[in-house]
């Protein structure tokens, strides 16, 4: 839950504790009282980065490090306040971002205003000031002409079927034409004109609020946060990098700390783990119901090689706080499959400790303080080390869509040497789940930390065609995780399906997601398989058709 309400909404949340209360909404000094305004929301430190951790924005969908956007076009849109709707539609120029106030100023017709980052689209094109901002002069005078038009249609339901057709023409300029003949009407006490401009001043600031992007149009993201100082280890710079991360946590359901390991760390801990190159495997997924189900290679869904490294864990394994990837180590981490040999110089993974140590220092005991939804966070998985290359991909899905204990997604970008460029690909694509909002493209840059809540975001990672390194830790919730447990548990009753019956479940997905396999072959089998195989519940019913679209929407990974 965010921090802010909105404005619309008189109710403020009352903080959970007293780290809380120091990061929630409060009124702003007379420099930016009237920037609230402007937004659809109040205004409030913690969303929006008091903390100077925010990278210059990167242009279009794409997170990059070191793009600029300064100059570029933008529209506004879908401001809600009375000031606010006003802006809606009209395009102007950015000027840098404002780290203080957290928002973009951007030069309109009007003057600079204050946009927060989601009421901006980035216009398609770079565009000069003269195609975006008209001249003053030309704008009030063709407002002039237009209300004259306006006015002498003879009444109002005229004026307004007018003003309709030619909603178009409706810019800030009208508005402030409309304004100003408003006022000079009511000064000279002129009754029905004083109405007439009072409908029409409504009408059009109803035409400016409805206004959104055109579809083309690109929505500006905010920029990234800077951990280069906390990656130092100072105390203060953790805790602003904390507070900064929470916040956007809360705000959007996810954030980016770049630099949350600095290049020669990145370099070490990819050598450390690139030593096992041939203990990484193809990549599975869990196909089926609950525990009737099996784990196959589907190269259209997911095609990355991955290696397990288990330990170092704050509960012991027969808690079922997490799952356990592998045997686990008396102490220390160490591949999961006790047959990898370990080399002398990697024996225990010491890079990897390190970075897991910061890990659960900056999540378990630095996040969780600041973020209610995390406060009954108790686990970590063990460590997932993935590979890209030559193409692989992994399809959009939702990490835990069935509510099994996982609530935190936290990966680390291990990739070094020349600089990630647009025709690497591997890029990170994220679904935010605000109505309307396009994806949001991260280069998986060395060193950058991403994390996301792992039973709401939507996302996939694009086909990469260059050697791409992450690592991946899911951090349980203690409720969640129990009840899924219990719930597991009471599934396997004496009622429940038998191994004999889970393995025969089990080949049949194998054979149903098999390219060789046919709908008629598969249905016929179906029928033959006993009853409590779960996985295949109501397969029987299906028709042909039926059965190629089940097939076709495997993929869909907890998606509707």
């Amino acid at each position: 839950m965010s921090a802010c309400v909105r404005s619309s909404d008189a109710r403020q949340r009352t903080p959970r504790s007293s780290s809380e209360a120091r990061w929630r909404c409060r009124p702003r000094l007379a420099a930016l009282s009237g920037l609230a305004s402007l937004t659809e929301t109040a205004y409030c430190t913690a969303l929006h980065d008091p903390f100077g951790l925010r990278r210059g924005a990167a242009g279009g969908r794409t997170f990059r490090s070191g793009e600029r956007v300064r100059g570029r076009g933008v529209e506004v849109h879908s401001l809600e306040s009375a000031a606010g709707r006003e802006l809606n539609g009209l395009r102007g120029l950015l000027v840098a971002f404002d780290e203080e106030a957290g928002r973009w100023p951007v030069g309109l017709a009007v003057g600079t205003k204050m946009v927060r980052s989601e009421n901006l689209a980035l216009l398609p094109e770079p565009a000069g000031a003269d195609a975006i901002l008209p001249h003053k002069e030309a704008a009030t005078g063709a407002a002039g002409r237009f209300l004259q038009e306006l006015m002498a249609t003879g009444g109002v339901d005229p004026m307004l079927r007018l003003l309709a057709s030619r909603r178009d023409m409706v810019d800030c300029a009208v508005v402030e034409t409309v304004l100003e003949n408003l006022a000079n009407a009511t000064a000279k006490g002129y009754k029905v004109k004083q109405q007439v401009l009072s409908r029409l001043l409504a009408s059009v600031k109803e035409i400016l609020a409805s206004r959104r992007p055109e579809p083309e149009n690109i929505a500006l993201p905010p920029p990234a946060l800077d951990a280069s100082a906390a990656s130092n280890g100072s105390t203060d710079e953790v805790e602003r990098l904390l507070a900064a991360t929470a916040a956007a946590l809360q705000a959007d359901t996810f954030a980016v700390c770049d630099n949350f390991a600095l290049p020669e760390k990145v370099r070490e801990l990819s050598a450390e783990l690139g030593t096992y190159d041939e203990a990484f495997e193809t990549a599975k997924i869990w196909v089926g119901k609950e525990a009737a189900g099996a784990q196959l290679s589907v190269p259209t869904v997911r095609s990355d090689r991955i290696m397990w490294v288990c330990g170092n864990h704050h509960t012991p394994v027969d808690d079922h706080l997490w799952d356990s990837a592998g045997l686990q180590p008396d102490s220390g981490l160490a591949h999961c499959r006790p047959e990898v040999v370990m080399t002398e110089s990697t024996t225990g993974f010491p890079r990897l400790t390190a970075l897991m140590r910061r890990m659960d220092d900056f999540v378990l005991r630095g996040l969780v303080p600041h973020v209610p939804r995390l406060e009954g966070l108790a686990e970590r998985s063990d460590c997932m080390v993935s590979i890209y290359a030559d193409g692989a991909r992994f399809q959009k899905h939702v990490d835990n869509p069935n509510r099994d204990g996982r609530l935190l997604t936290t990966i680390l970008y291990l990739n070094n040497g020349e600089p990630w460029g647009t025709k690497d690909g591997g890029e990170l694509r994220i679904f935010p789940s605000a109505p309307g909002a396009p994806p949001a493209n991260f280069e998986p840059l060395g060193g950058r930390l991403v994390l996301f809540w792992a039973d709401k975001l939507a996302h996939e990672v694009l086909p990469s065609r260059r050697r791409r390194m992450a690592l991946t830790y899911w951090w349980f919730d203690r409720a969640e995780r129990e009840a899924k447990v219990k719930e597991l548990a009471f599934s396997a009753g004496p009622a429940a399906t038998s191994s004999e019956e889970e393995t025969l479940a089990q080949d049949f997905i194998a054979d149903m997601m098999g390219s060789t396999a046919k709908p008629l072959d598969l249905v016929a089998r179906a029928r033959s398989l006993p009853p409590r195989a779960q996985a295949l519940e109501g397969l029987e019913r299906l028709s042909e058709e039926d059965l190629e679209r089940l097939r076709g929407s495997m993929g869909k990974m907890g998606l509707d």
